[in-house]
C-alpha cells in the first residue's frame, strides 16, 4: 500500500501576531503524519501570516485550493491543525470542504482528531465551526467594549494625531516581563509647535483662504505636515473637521463590515445615538469662536461647490464664470435663473428654465452683463448708504472694544500674578536671612524665574494705542467700495464666496418689460447680525 501524500495548511490571525504559530502548526501536522506513516510534501506547505480567518480571500488558501482542484494534484490529503485555522466563518468552512470533497482531497483536523473520511465529519465540522464563529464575534464584542472604556476614560484609542504627542500611562502596581511599570494606556498631550500650526490653519481658512491656498502657503514656508509629509487640500480639510482640536473626542462614529464577495472591510456610519463623546479640556487647541468661524466657512464652501451625492453647488461647470449664477431666482416659481444662451452671435442671458418646460409663466430674459451691472449698482448703493456704513462701523467698534477688553483682562491677571510672586520672593528672602536651607534657595530661584517670565509677557502684551478716527475709516471704506463691480469681477469664484456671506438669494420679479430685484443684505455676514434691507435694483430686459 502506497504512503498517503499530504499537504499542510497553517494560518495565524492578525489579532495574535505570533509568527512562531505557523511553525508550531506545521510541526504538529508533521508529527501527526509520521505516527501514521504518511508523507508530508515540503513543497506543498501553504501558509497565511497575520490574516484573519473571517474571509476566504487569503493568498495561501487560494494557492492550496488551486493545487487541490487540478486533475494531476500531487497530494491526497490536507492536514490542518484545527478547524479555526481553516476558517472562522462557518459558511466559508463548509464551502471549502465541499470543494475539496468534490476534488477527492481528504481533510484532516489534527488537534481535534477527525477527518472527512468519518461519517460524523459534517456534524463535527458544523459544531466546531459554530464555536469558531461565535469566538470571533465574542472577541470583536470584547474589543469594542474595551476600547469604549478606554475612550470614556479620556485615553487615546487611535493612531498619531497632528498637534499632539502620545504619553504612555503606567501602572506602578504592575510590571511587564522586563520588570518595568506596565503601560495600561496612552493619553494625548498638546505639542506646542504643531498646535500653533493647527491654530494658524483655522485662522487662515476662517479669514477666507481656500484649502489649496492654505496648503500651498504651509508648503512654501517648509512647515512639516502630518506624518512628515507635505500639505495638500484634503489634509487641511481633515484638520478643520477634527473635533479633538476643540476639546471634544468622539469615538465609534463608524464601524467596519466585510464585503461578502471580496472579504474587504469597509467603513459605515453609526447613528449619532451610538457615538461615544468625551470632553477633554486639556486637549483643546482652538477656541470655540475660531472653530465656529471655520465651520461656517466650510458650510459656505459646501453650498458653493457641493459634496458627493448632493445637488451640484453654485460653482458647477461653466457657471463658475458668472457672478450671480445660483444666486438669482425667479420671482414667479422660485427656480434658479440659468444662463440659457451664449455664443459668438448671441450674448449670454438669464432666464427661467421652468418657462422652457411650460411650468412657469415667466418667459422674460435678461442679458448677463446688464443684470450684473444693475445688481452691482444696487448693492453698491446699499453698501454706501450712510446708515449702512454707520452700522458696519458700529459693529467694528464693538468688536474692537471686546478685543481690547480681553487684553485688559489678561493684563490684570498677569499683574495680579506678578504681585503675588513678588510677595513670595520677599517672604523667601526674609526666611533666608534667618536660616539658610537649600529648599529655600531652590524655591527662590523658581519664583524669580516665574517673575521674569511674567515680566516678559507683560512687556509683549502691552497694547499699542489704537487711535480710531471714524471719518478716516469711513473715507477709506467708501473709496474701496466705490467701484464694487470691478472689485467683485476680478475673481469670480472668490467674489461669489464673499457675496454668499451677505446675500442668500436675489429674487427677480418680471414687471412689464423689466425685472425688479429684491432680497436681503446681511451687512456683516454673521449668523447673529442684524438684517438690512437690500435696495430693489431695476433692470432692463428683452423678451424671449
Amino acid at each position: 500500500m502506497s504512503r498517503l501524500h499530504c499537504a499542510v495548511y497553517a494560518r495565524y490571525s492578525s489579532d495574535k501576531q505570533k509568527p512562531t504559530s505557523i511553525d508550531d502548526q506545521v510541526r504538529k501536522c508533521r508529527e501527526f503524519a509520521e505516527r501514521r506513516g504518511w508523507h508530508v510534501l515540503d513543497e506543498h506547505i501553504y501558509t497565511d501570516e497575520a490574516v484573519t480567518g473571517a474571509t476566504d480571500d487569503r493568498p495561501g488558501l487560494q494557492r492550496f485550493l488551486a493545487a487541490a482542484t487540478t486533475p494531476d494534484r500531487p497530494f491526497e490529503a490536507i492536514l490542518i491543525d484545527d478547524t479555526s485555522r481553516l476558517s472562522r466563518k462557518l459558511i466559508d468552512a463548509l464551502h471549502i470542504s465541499e470543494q475539496l470533497a468534490f476534488s477527492g482531497v481528504r481533510i484532516v483536523f489534527v488537534s481535534q482528531g477527525f477527518d472527512s473520511d468519518s461519517e460524523q465529519f459534517d456534524m463535527l465540522q458544523t459544531i466546531h465551526g459554530m464555536v469558531d464563529e461565535m469566538y470571533r464575534k465574542d472577541r470583536a464584542s470584547q474589543t469594542y467594549r474595551g476600547l469604549e472604556g478606554v475612550a470614556l476614560r479620556g485615553q487615546h484609542t487611535g493612531s498619531k494625531c497632528f498637534g499632539y504627542r502620545s504619553r504612555p500611562i503606567e501602572d506602578p502596581c504592575q510590571t511587564d516581563p522586563h520588570g518595568r511599570p506596565l503601560i495600561v494606556g496612552a493619553r494625548l498631550m498638546v505639542e506646542d509647535t504643531e498646535a500653533e500650526t493647527v491654530r494658524r490653519i483655522f485662522t487662515l481658512y476662517a479669514s477666507g483662504h481656500s484649502l489649496k491656498r492654505v496648503a500651498r502657503l504651509l508648503n512654501a514656508e517648509g512647515v512639516v505636515g502630518p506624518g512628515g509629509k507635505t500639505w495638500c487640500h484634503s489634509t487641511v480639510r481633515k484638520i478643520l473637521l477634527n473635533d479633538r482640536y476643540r476639546g471634544l473626542v468622539f469615538w465609534a462614529r463608524t464601524y467596519r463590515v466585510r464585503v461578502p464577495e471580496t472579504g474587504k472591510r469597509i467603513k459605515r456610519q453609526r447613528p449619532p445615538t451610538e457615538w461615544v463623546m468625551k470632553e477633554v479640556a486639556e486637549q483643546r487647541i482652538v477656541s470655540e469662536e475660531l472653530w465656529d468661524a471655520a465651520q461656517r466657512q466650510l458650510g459656505r464652501m459646501k453650498q458653493i461647490y457641493a459634496n458627493t451625492g448632493e445637488r451640484a453647488g453654485l460653482l458647477r461647470g461653466r457657471a463658475t464664470r458668472y457672478l450671480f449664477s445660483g444666486l438669482v431666482r425667479c420671482g414667479v416659481c422660485g427656480a434658479n435663473l440659468n444662463v440659457l444662451a451664449s455664443g459668438e452671435r448671441r450674448a449670454a442671458s438669464y432666464g427661467c428654465p421652468q418657462a422652457q418646460q411650460g411650468a412657469c409663466t415667466n418667459r422674460l430674459r435678461i442679458r448677463r452683463d446688464v443684470l450684473e451691472k444693475r445688481l452691482l449698482e444696487g448693492l453698491q448703493d446699499e453698501v454706501l448708504r450712510p446708515e449702512a456704513i454707520n452700522y458696519a462701523l458700529a459693529g467694528f467698534e464693538k468688536e474692537l472694544a471686546r478685543a481690547l477688553a480681553r487684553v485688559d483682562d489678561g493684563l490684570r491677571q498677569l499683574r495680579s500674578r506678578k504681585a503675588a510672586v513678588e510677595g513670595k520672593i520677599r517672604n523667601l528672602t526674609r526666611a533666608l536671612e534667618d536660616q539658610y536651607l537649600p529648599s529655600l534657595t531652590e524655591g527662590l530661584a523658581a519664583q524669580e524665574q516665574e517673575l521674569d517670565s511674567i515680566k516678559k509677557q507683560l512687556s509683549a502684551a502691552q497694547p499699542d494705542p489704537v487711535p480710531f478716527r471714524q471719518e478716516e475709516v469711513r473715507a477709506f471704506v467708501t473709496s474701496r467700495l466705490t467701484n464694487l463691480r470691478d472689485l467683485l469681477s476680478s475673481d469670480v469664484a472668490t467674489a461669489k464666496t464673499e457675496l454668499l456671506k451677505h446675500v442668500r438669494e436675489i429674487r427677480l420679479h418680471p414687471e412689464g418689460g423689466t425685472y425688479r430685484a429684491e432680497g436681503e443684505w446681511d451687512l456683516l455676514g454673521g449668523a447673529n447680525t442684524v438684517q438690512a434691507g437690500c435696495s430693489a435694483a431695476t433692470t432692463s430686459s428683452g423678451g424671449m
